[in-house]
């Protein structure tokens, strides 16, 4: 029941979770993995770009953060539908989504956090390595994009069901993906950090 995986930029340490499971860490790119915390219902993990502060979150449980790639962990926050996490590349600038509930961004590595914007089901997020251009996902909804940490947010291009979001170092070129009924939804790419929008394909599952 694998549900995410994150990585250091270099690519030797990862984090896995199981929705149901634990959650898992490498330190040898993939080759051997150590079973770590507790069994949960976990939905979402991101790495800091040195592989040593994480965050990972669990859909009707906490959020959890490690200083130490994984090996101890301390839940944050409240226990809440939480679907997705990003971090920025230092591991200090965090935002999670809430389904059905806010967006929640964090300045000091998951110690606190502070909701933004409106409840709706967010179900993906994306940053640039600093932290400042952020993207995320509504299911079904908008895109909404932030140029300020995830203190404003501004809705962008059409009503879908997004499920994932990914961003360029800089924030400026993002790819979307949205799941459809039939031959699916297209993917959707951006080189103006979520301004405008242009559909790549015909869309799949």
């Amino acid at each position: 029941g694998w549900q995410a995986v994150a990585s250091s930029s270099d690519g030797t340490k990862l984090v896995a979770v199981v929705n149901g499971g634990q959650i898992y860490t490498s330190t040898n790119s993939g080759v051997t993995w150590m079973a770590r915390y507790i069994n949960t219902t976990w939905q979402a993990v991101a790495s800091s770009s040195d592989g040593s502060k994480l965050v990972a979150a669990a859909n009707g449980g906490h959020i959890y953060t490690s200083a130490d790639s994984g090996v101890t962990w301390t839940a944050r926050d409240s226990s809440r539908n939480w679907e997705a996490v990003i971090s920025s590349s230092d591991g200090t600038k965090l935002v999670a989504g809430e389904g059905g509930g806010h967006l929640y961004t964090s300045t000091d590595s998951g110690v606190t956090w502070t909701p933004r914007d409106s409840s709706r089901s967010w179900s993906s997020i994306s940053s640039s390595s600093d932290g400042s251009i952020l993207a995320a996902g509504v299911w079904p909804g908008q895109i909404y994009t932030s140029t300020d940490s995830g203190v404003t947010w501004t809705p962008r291009d059409s009503s879908r069901s997004w499920t994932c979001i990914a961003s360029s170092a800089d924030g400026t070129n993002l790819v979307a993906a949205g799941y459809g009924s039939g031959s699916g939804g297209p993917i959707y790419t951006s080189t103006n950090s979520g301004g405008t929008w242009t559909a790549q394909n015909s869309g799949n599952r």
